[in-house]
């Protein structure tokens, strides 16, 4: 009985002591989070040196570049900087895949944000959906990112109102709708969504690795990395992330 009630003791003990210790490294992460947006808010002369040093030796041609963007842990800032840090290592595509929903909200918001930041960055910044947001190029040799955002209405709930757009033609039309094949749902899918190519890298922060509705053929070629674990945004996480999927080996399958 004695033994018993010493091994509940120490059970909660042990998990007092775990409560603590989590609590304290919270703590300690969100302090260092904000010490970190306070000191690394910009983009300064050594990332956009930092870039132009390493962009040359990368070997894997990275096209498009799309990011899990959690407003929750992510400011406009932040994702901003990753838009100027990609149209100075020349990347054509950047997406924000809006976990929260709240970004498409303040995309204006966004877009100020990287007007702010690329100010003496050579380059054009366009957006898919938004062409009157569209900046202009500084100089004839100047990459060009094109923005991207989508959610999880881009993804599950977009193939039903294909199936359903597809129903309507076919009863406006007055034919029978007979059996669908794949290639004809793939190219009205395809009408219905930007024309851009799938994502080579997603970058992502925080301790879970999640597709969070990106559609099993848009990802079957692309790379998880994760970009930090207590959501902070850096320059030199980002190199390391292009660093890490230069390195990776893709078989594709053999």
């Amino acid at each position: 009985m004695l033994s018993r009630l010493i091994r509940h003791f120490l059970f909660i003990l042990v998990h007092f002591i775990v409560n603590i210790l989590v609590a304290i490294q919270n703590v300690y992460h969100r302090l260092w989070v904000k010490r970190g947006k306070l000191f690394h808010n910009e983009v300064t002369k050594s990332d956009v040196m930092m870039i132009r040093e390493y962009a040359p030796k990368m070997k894997k041609s990275l096209k498009h570049l799309a990011v899990l963007a959690n407003t929750n842990h992510h400011s406009t800032s932040d994702l901003a900087r990753v838009v100027i840090w990609s149209l100075i290592t020349g990347i054509p595509y950047v997406s924000f895949h809006d976990v929260t929903g709240k970004l498409k909200l303040n995309e204006e918001k966004l877009f100020l944000a990287i007007e702010k930041h690329k100010k003496g960055i050579p380059g054009c910044i366009k957006w898919s959906n938004k062409p009157d947001l569209n900046g202009y190029t500084y100089g004839m040799n100047a990459n060009t990112v094109v923005i991207n955002i989508f959610s999880y209405k881009d993804g599950k709930p977009q193939i039903v109102e294909c199936i359903k757009k597809i129903a309507k033609n076919e009863a406006e039309s007055g034919k029978e709708i007979s059996e669908l094949t794949s290639e004809e749902f793939g190219r009205i899918f395809t009408d219905m969504s930007p024309s851009i190519p799938e994502p080579n890298l997603i970058l992502y922060t925080g301790p879970l690795c999640c597709s969070y509705g990106f559609l099993p053929w848009q990802i079957r070629l692309t790379e998880f990395v994760q970009l930090s674990l207590d959501h902070s945004v850096n320059i030199d996480s980002f190199v390391s992330a292009l660093y890490k999927y230069n390195k990776c080996d893709q078989r594709f399958g053999k």
